[in-house]
């Protein structure tokens, strides 16, 4: 089953991205200045907002996130405007708390790296 976004709850904002991947010989080249090394591919990445949520809310996320590997993540393609499935790393959510008493935490990002790039 797809996991929609917009679907997890006080979603605020998802911006999504292309961003170019190097593997691990990039870098300055020291005599010349120039950025050397194996060019590996663009990949789709998405920041998402999320306003301020309940200890529910944010239990519901972490579900959805934290993971290895989030498969079918649906999105809006900024690139073509379409609805696109992809594959993305997980990643670890790190919160802040608003108030303890009542279990509510702070306005917080995560951002999601596609494990396919693209065509």
């Amino acid at each position: 089953m797809a996991l929609t976004l917009t679907d997890l709850p006080h979603i605020t904002n998802i911006k999504h991205s292309i961003e170019p991947l190097w593997a691990g010989d990039a870098g300055r080249n020291a005599n010349s200045g120039k950025y050397t090394g194996t060019f590996i591919g663009f990949f789709d990445k998405l920041t998402v907002d999320v306003g301020i949520t309940t200890q529910n809310q944010l239990k519901t996320i972490r579900d959805a996130i934290e993971k290895s590997i989030i498969p079918s993540v649906s999105f809006k393609d900024t690139k073509t405007g379409n609805t696109k499935t992809e594959n993305f790393y997980g990643t670890a959510i790190s919160v802040d708390t608003l108030n303890y008493k009542k279990g509510l935490y702070k306005p917080f990002s995560f951002s999601l790296v596609a494990i396919s790039k693209r065509s």
